[in-house]
């Protein structure tokens, strides 16, 4: 026997207090009775309780409920075994677009180096889809998971801080955003070994201003999302360019510097389990991650499926939990005087 949904098995254990539950009732019914009238006058004045008719009700009860939780795993007989390729490995880059991005310590600028890594990585790993996510005050979208390389290079080419008003950096929201790009609704009752390797690629300068990292780096863990963090700049403070050839300056009038800063990234990579990466301008590290990447999805691309396997048993599983329910409420509470 094998489960469409082996992840909803979990559900089982609610048949633990469900099973305390209905015992304490059992006893309770008794007790109750005996207390109110006494256990001599209990008969000529209550219907009588047979024990023997209370526990095959109780049993009733609690075989329907239990074959109503074993119908959502979706049991089917299965029959031998084949090896089947898996789907490949899902990509999303998630490319900090804050304005300290634009500093130049690297050439042309941050923001180029991290664009220049992405497609390099895009064009090297396997098969699989691509999805971009951009990122500052604010997380977007700016390219679903998709097999078009084409559309996926447009689409990177254009991205550019002004495409998101809401300024600063806020890893945690773009992280979250992440995980659902990648966990999607439509693919969460697929069994773990149907959903390929999911991969987020995360580029920045380190620069973040909502705190909070550990809870979402452990959430991706939790997901079995791979996590690949790139750092992207230079330690010593430079300025940051606007558009127009300005500078930009703080509320005083000051202008402001930007350093790069790999502790928050290196923090996040840790907790999340992941993998740091430093992207310099005399060092860039596509082709690491990319060769990691690929051998993982390598490692993961077969899986045994069952040759074959009957779809009726889990509406007939079903079909007995309703019987048992019914017959239970048509047996009533035990035996009665009339």
């Amino acid at each position: 026997m094998c489960f469409t949904w082996p992840e909803n098995t979990v559900y089982l254990l609610l048949l633990i207090p469900l099973a305390v539950f209905l015992g304490y009732g059992v006893m309770r019914a008794f007790q109750v009775r005996e207390t109110l009238v006494g256990p001599v006058m209990a008969d000529a004045m209550m219907p009588r309780l047979r024990l023997g008719m209370v526990l095959l009700q109780k049993g009733l009860l609690f075989s329907g409920i239990a074959l109503l939780l074993v119908a959502l795993t979706g049991p089917r007989f299965c029959s031998g075994g084949r090896p089947v390729p898996r789907k490949g490995a899902d990509l999303v880059f998630m490319l900090d677009i804050s304005r300290s991005m634009r500093a130049r310590d690297v050439l042309p600028d941050r923001l180029g180096q991290a664009k220049q890594e992405i497609s390099s990585i895009s064009h090297a790993v396997h098969g699989g889809r691509r999805a971009i996510l951009l990122f500052a005050g604010a997380p977007l979208v700016q390219c679903p998971l998709t097999t078009d390389q084409e559309a996926f290079d447009a689409l990177l080419g254009m991205a550019s801080p002004d495409l998101i008003e809401e300024q600063g950096t806020s890893f945690r929201t773009a992280l979250q955003l992440a995980g659902t790009l990648l966990e999607p609704l439509s693919e969460n009752r697929l069994a773990p070994g149907l959903k390929g390797e999911k991969i987020l690629v995360l580029l920045s300068d380190g620069e973040d201003h909502a705190g909070d990292l550990p809870a979402a780096a452990k959430q991706l863990k939790k997901a079995g999302i791979h996590l690949f963090v790139i750092g992207v700049g230079m330690r010593q403070p430079v300025v940051i360019p606007l558009v127009g050839g300005a500078l930009k300056r703080d509320e005083r009038g000051r202008v402001v510097m930007s350093s790069f800063n790999p502790e928050t990234l290196q923090a996040l990579a840790r907790d999340a389990g992941g993998f740091y990466y430093r992207s310099k301008a005399e060092h860039t590290v596509f082709k690491e991650v990319s060769e990691r990447i690929n051998r993982m999805e390598a490692a993961s691309r077969w899986m045994m499926e069952p040759a074959e396997y009957d779809e009726s048993l889990s509406r007939y599983v079903l079909a007995a939990a309703l019987l048992l329910l019914l017959a239970e409420t048509m047996l009533g509470k035990g035996g009665r005087r009339w």
